[in-house]
């Protein structure tokens, strides 16, 4: 919540300057970053389940997620287009951005667990 209340600020403190303030926030983009990503040179292994579940629902939510364009796509859509506060990728990220404003934080938090096989 404290996002959304700075990003408002900011965008009605630089409004004067001919300056709008927009957020992008895509979900999972289709790139290498999960493969190539540091990993830690010790673990501990209590959490090795939940580890491996989660690197594996990243994984696969990767592998079905837009396309590094398409979200540069709507980046450069949000910088030259009409004025939006909020710009999301179509997706998940819609969906899950829609939950966060409309239903409580427990049943999405039960969802998000669910998602990543954290439940």
């Amino acid at each position: 919540m404290l996002l959304k209340a700075s990003r408002r600020l900011l965008d009605h403190e630089v409004r004067k300057f001919g300056i709008r303030v927009s957020l992008v926030e895509p979900s999972f983009t289709k790139t290498n970053m999960d493969i190539n990503a540091p990993q830690t040179t010790s673990t501990i292994s209590a959490y090795d389940k939940n580890r491996s579940t989660v690197f594996e629902a990243i994984q696969k939510n990767v592998h079905k997620a837009p396309e590094p364009d398409e979200v540069a796509t709507t980046i450069v859509n949000a910088a030259l287009g009409t004025w939006k506060m909020r710009r999301t990728p179509k997706g998940e990220a819609s969906l899950l951005r829609k939950l966060r404003r409309f239903m409580p934080f427990g049943p999405v938090d039960s969802g998000l667990r669910k998602t990543f096989g954290l439940s």
